[in-house]
């Protein structure tokens, strides 16, 4: 890849790791629906796995006081369950529709509200774990699906963050080891990812700070009219 592209998407994964540890969600997502600008599809999930797995392992380990564990091992039972079966059943899946599947996934999460009441309304983080490992090997970022369960849960923003920092770690450790083990050249993409990961560290510090300096919870609704306009363009650009 050219310089300029490297430097654009280590800006951007700036700008999403900071938004990821200031709010708990949607870093992932949007870096995930900018991918399809400069990326080939094939390689989308692969390095926005790679890169965001740097991103919340780092985010954890600046909150590693906050984790809640029981809910980290309660929650890789499902993931292992549910990653393992996305691959056996969609091995197959035409890469072209990528982007358009995760717009789709972007829009439905945001707005569905039958989806967020059905997500809302299931208490197991095993069973969380499995359907959000399992959909983040095709859209690449769920880490808000556990976001009621947590908070039903945990007892302040600092759990919370920590603790999907470490959730999403481990959703993105399993599809990495996947694919590997079907033949994905990292190393075609080593610079990008090397550089974007440094910046990912970089963003998880500072939106750290940030969280616990400002109170930017009222803001959410920025980032979710930032992640309907990308879903809509990825879903446009695929047609």
């Amino acid at each position: 890849m050219v310089f300029d592209d490297i430097a654009i998407l280590s800006v951007i994964t700036l700008s999403t790791s900071t938004i990821a540890a200031v709010f708990g969600f949607g870093g992932g997502m949007i870096l995930v629906a900018t991918l399809p600008n400069i990326l080939p599809v094939s390689a989308i999930i692969p390095v926005h796995s790679a890169v965001q797995l740097i991103s919340n392992s780092s985010l954890a380990v600046f909150s590693w006081r906050s984790i809640h564990w029981a809910i980290v091992r309660d929650h890789l039972i499902g993931a292992c369950i549910g990653i393992t079966a996305a691959y056996l059943l969609l091995r197959d899946l035409d890469l072209t529709m990528t982007p358009a599947i995760i717009g789709a996934y972007i829009l439905i999460s945001l707005w569905s509200s039958s989806f967020s009441a059905l997500m809302a309304r299931i208490e197991s983080f095993q069973i969380l774990g499995a359907i959000q490992a399992g959909l983040s090997l095709i859209v690449g970022a769920t880490g808000s699906l556990q976001l009621p369960a947590l908070l039903r849960t945990l007892t302040n923003h600092h759990q919370v963050v920590s603790t999907i920092g470490v959730l999403v770690t481990t959703d993105h450790l399993l599809k990495l080891i996947i694919f590997y083990a079907v033949g994905f050249e990292f190393i075609d993409y080593a610079p990008s990812i090397a550089c974007m990961s440094a910046a990912a560290v970089m963003g998880s510090y500072c939106g750290t700070l940030i969280r616990r300096r400002v109170d930017m919870t009222r803001h959410v609704w920025v980032i979710k009219l930032l992640l309907s306009a990308l879903a809509v363009s990825a879903i446009h650009g695929s047609f």
